[in-house]
């Protein structure tokens, strides 16, 4: 059930940099006894976390398992919340009710098999200061798993220059992943760079979307 209820992300991981992307790792015994295999003694841990974990330091001070406890909470409630979401599938239907400007939630067109995978982009502007949005994404890939589908998201706050968005990655999670979102009418063209490990695995944003609200 642990490696059920973790989707394979590391507790530690999403703790310590919100970091979701699926990991390969080991389920972690919290009091470090093997013979305790209690749901609330088990967590999901990647093998840098675990041997974190496991190991006695003299300088420092060690993840504790109270930190461990919110941890895997946290987790817990973010997934729980993304894998309850409602999230559009199929062809993207362009809607009679366009607003002006570049606001608006977009579908990607591009995906194929919708019924497996599918991605959506929601631009609004932040009313402080015309030239930056708020621009977010989320993304499934392998809906019909039987543990559920991979999930990726961003959350950025973006300055639009040249009808276009552009984030690069900023933290040590993500040193060298970029992405590109193009503007055109009521269409997105989105690119990305070193997407690989930054989402769920096969998970990435780009292609094309149709605005549909």
């Amino acid at each position: 059930m642990t490696l059920v209820s973790s989707r394979r992300r590391c507790a530690i991981c999403f703790g310590l940099n919100r970091d979701t992307s699926l990991k390969v790792g080991q389920i972690a015994h919290l009091d470090h006894d093997a013979s305790n295999n209690t749901p609330d003694n088990l967590v999901f841990l990647c093998f840098d976390h675990h041997d974190q974990y496991d190991s006695t330091t003299r300088q420092s001070k060690n993840i504790t398992k109270d930190e461990i406890l919110v941890f895997r909470q946290e987790l817990t409630e973010a997934l729980n919340e993304n894998f309850s979401r409602e999230v559009s599938f199929g062809p993207a239907v362009a809607s009679s009710n366009r607003t002006t400007g570049i606001e608006g939630h977009f579908i990607r067109i591009t995906d194929g098999d919708f019924s497996y995978q599918s991605a959506e982009i929601k631009i609004s502007r932040i009313v402080s200061k015309r030239s930056q949005y708020h621009v977010s994404g989320h993304a499934l890939w392998g809906r019909n798993r039987p543990l559920g589908p991979n999930i990726g998201e961003f959350d950025h706050v973006m300055e639009l220059e040249n009808n276009a968005f552009y984030h690069a990655g900023a933290s040590p999670a993500e040193p060298d992943h970029s992405i590109h979102i193009r503007i055109d009418g009521d269409k997105l063209t989105v690119s990305e760079q070193n997407w690989r490990g930054i989402y769920g695995m096969n998970v990435n944003f780009i292609g094309e979307y149709q605005k549909v609200g």
